[in-house]
């Protein structure tokens, strides 16, 4: 689990802005006018990469997860 919660709340915007993205994206088709497909499939990729890197786990999350393991067998 990521423990991180700015993390989290980054990657809950980065689903938003893709949203968002796509309603530009499907505006830019029904008008016909190609640089506004072209930025809001931009903005799309650009925010599931976001989301996909502030969900992804780091070597800090593994340690942090490594310690409370060893930290819960010891009360144990």
């Amino acid at each position: 689990m990521v423990h991180g919660e700015l993390r989290i709340v980054v990657a809950a915007l980065a689903t938003f802005v893709a949203l968002f993205g796509l309603g530009y994206a499907i505006d830019g088709l029904i008008f016909d006018e190609n640089d506004v497909v072209l930025s809001g499939m931009a903005t799309v990729a650009l925010a599931i990469a976001a989301f996909v890197v502030m969900l992804t786990l780091h070597p800090k999350d593994l340690e942090d997860l490594q310690h409370l393991d060893r930290h819960r067998h010891r009360e144990s």
